[in-house]
């Protein structure tokens, strides 16, 4: 697994539209000085608001050093009523996703979803995007792609040698990492010092207590910050809920227990559909599951190339490859599953140009040392590694692919003395978390276990596929989260909200036109419209 793939694996929001939602195409962060307050400037666009904030590079020793904070808010038009409720902090999730990205991609959204009475904050955790320090391990781009060019398959099964080649290749990281942070940066950005982040920008801002959103990796976020400050809680929203023993162990295993459903839904919706909808389609569920097996056997025994001129872009498609390009396409189904059809269409003819777009993100040098600062210090050898894959592979067809974080942390070095869990305690107010009913990368199960170790918390199931309720639109999902931070109410226990967007749409049914063109009053089904096509348009699919 390179980097590349693990970006794949692991990050969440890949940002690449920012300039197609606002006029201005970019904002120099250094004009902004860091301080312990709140200094807000107008940035990207006049509806947007920027900051820096400081944090002590260590809580325990606050002289020693500081991260300059990125914030990003879209301010209330209700600032200075008595309607005025404060800001809701917003996580895209990764780790390493850009909270100043997502607002840019998707903020008005978010917005609507809450209502006027807010404030939408979100921010740079620290090491990422706009905020510094940054976390790298390269000196220079050449470097980087230099090493994300060694053993790279995503599948540690793929072939015989594999996993021990990546195993050596990721003790050879570890050192790397750990000899380039003369800063000592790497030690301090664990999740739980982001959740110390976010206790002081609620503080700076005037705030006693923490309203916030948080999807994916930022349900682990979230659960943190319950955990470490109970009665600091106003209102916590986490969406596509990971299992936190897992997170902190690391043993990914029970986050992939959906994605077979999400991936027999794929063949029984391609099949209902007809081949007009679905360019993979044969007849019956079987058949195109077949199908699927002989392009698995394919590129096995022969990798197809892959080659975009008009990106450009080029490689090829192997098996990894391909059951990478597949689990990608599980996060937004609804918007995904036809061009996974046609991509697969095309790979049976020999070209492999659409799959290989779906596998290949940015470098995700954030997420290791999140993801492995975060957990248990991993010293499994290539051997043992290997006994771990095979143990888990019963669980799921994609199990081999998160049994890749195990792989990655085993040559982790930088291993502080941070909070690891166990998440949960009694908070100030309730969670609410969400998950959905076929979730190919945070089962439903991790927001019924997290829910249970904060008691009065409440699970609301959206009856969809795809990672987090972002990933479909609902009318229902949304007027709950709107209920939920407007006034506190949270849905009856075993509230279940229906998802009605087909998995493949007539081609002729798709419209170009946006619920803003077709209305003027945005109603809550349109703003949950409106919520996905937008992130969407913003975000690659990545683990958390």
């Amino acid at each position: 697994m390179s980097l590349r793939n693990l970006g794949n694996l692991l990050a969440l929001v890949s940002i690449f539209l920012v300039t197609h939602v606002f006029g201005q195409t970019d904002f120099d962060w250094g004009s902004v000085a860091a301080s312990d307050n709140l200094t807000w400037v107008e940035c990207y666009s006049s509806t947007i608001q920027c900051s820096r904030l400081s944090a002590p590079m260590n809580y325990s020793n606050p002289s020693a050093g500081s991260f300059s904070l990125a914030l990003i808010r879209i301010p209330s038009p209700l600032t200075g009523t008595a309607s005025y409720r404060g800001p809701v902090l917003f996580n895209p999730g990764g780790p390493g996703g850009s909270g100043v990205e997502a607002i840019l991609g998707f903020g008005a959204q978010i917005s609507k979803a809450v209502g006027p009475e807010f404030d939408v904050l979100s921010f740079d955790p620290r090491g990422i995007a706009n905020s510094t320090p940054v976390i790298s391990f390269f000196k220079t781009d050449v470097e980087r792609a230099a090493f994300d060019f060694g053993p790279h398959a995503t599948d540690p099964t793929a072939t015989p040698d594999v996993l021990p080649s990546q195993w050596a290749h990721y003790q050879a990281l570890g050192r790397l990492a750990k000899d380039r942070d003369t800063a000592g940066v790497l030690a301090h950005v664990s999740t739980d010092n982001v959740a110390r982040d976010m206790l002081r920008i609620v503080q700076a801002h005037g705030q006693t207590k923490l309203q916030y959103w948080g999807i994916s990796y930022g349900s682990v976020l979230g659960a943190t910050f319950a955990t470490l400050f109970p009665d600091k809680v106003e209102r916590l929203l986490i969406d596509g809920v990971l299992d936190m023993g897992g997170y902190f162990a690391p043993d990914f295993a029970n986050e992939i227990i959906d994605a077979d459903k999400v991936l027999q839904a794929f063949f029984d919706e391609c099949h209902k559909a007809g081949p007009t909808a679905c360019a993979f389609y044969a007849n019956s569920s079987a058949a195109i599951s077949h199908k699927l097996d002989t392009l698995y056997q394919k590129v096995l025994a022969q990798p197809v190339p892959a080659y975009s001129p008009s990106l450009p872009q080029y490689g090829f498609v192997d098996h990894p490859t391909l059951k990478n390009a597949i689990l990608v396409s599980f996060y937004q189904p609804y918007s995904s599953f036809s061009a996974l059809a046609q991509g697969l269409a095309l790979l049976e003819n020999g070209d492999g140009s659409a799959l290989y777009q779906l596998s290949t993100p940015r470098v995700a040098e954030p997420v290791l040392a999140i993801v492995c600062g975060d957990a248990a210090k991993v010293t499994d050898d290539a051997a043992t590694l290997k006994k771990y894959v095979k143990s888990i592979e019963k669980i799921s067809s994609f199990s081999s692919i998160v049994a890749g974080v195990r792989l990655v942390c085993s040559g982790w070095r930088v291993n502080p003395d941070n909070f690891k869990g166990p998440v949960g305690g009694v908070t100030s107010f309730p969670l609410l978390l969400i998950g959905n009913t076929a979730d190919p990368v945070t089962a439903i199960a991790g927001a019924k276990k997290t829910a249970k170790q904060f008691p009065g918390s409440v699970v609301l199931t959206q009856d969809g596929l795809g990672h987090t309720s972002f990933a479909s639109p609902s009318a229902c999902t949304i007027g709950h989260i709107q209920a939920y931070f407007q006034n506190g109410t949270l849905p009856a226990v075993n509230t279940v909200c229906p998802v009605t967007e087909p998995l493949f749409p007539l081609p002729s049914t798709n419209s170009t036109q946006t619920p803003r063109e077709l209305h003027q009053e945005i109603s809550l089904a349109e703003v949950t419209v409106e919520l996905r096509n937008s992130y969407r348009r913003v975000a690659r699919g990545g683990f958390f």
